[in-house]
């Protein structure tokens, strides 16, 4: 496997640095509103509101 270039260390750098600052930022948002801490994963699609699968679920 080459070895990957400047560009793309940078890259990967940068984006592992947002994420973890994105993660720490949920953090903070969901502590005030009880005591369960609700992190939403940051990769998953958007829910459409008409999917009946996760609508009401009866």
């Amino acid at each position: 496997m080459p070895r990957q270039n400047y560009r793309q260390v940078k890259k990967q750098k940068e984006l592992s640095r947002k994420t973890r600052q994105l993660e720490k930022q949920q953090r903070r948002t969901a502590r005030p509103n009880g005591s369960e801490e609700i992190v939403m994963p940051l990769h998953d699609p958007p829910v459409d509101p008409s999917d009946s699968a996760l609508a009401g679920g009866t």
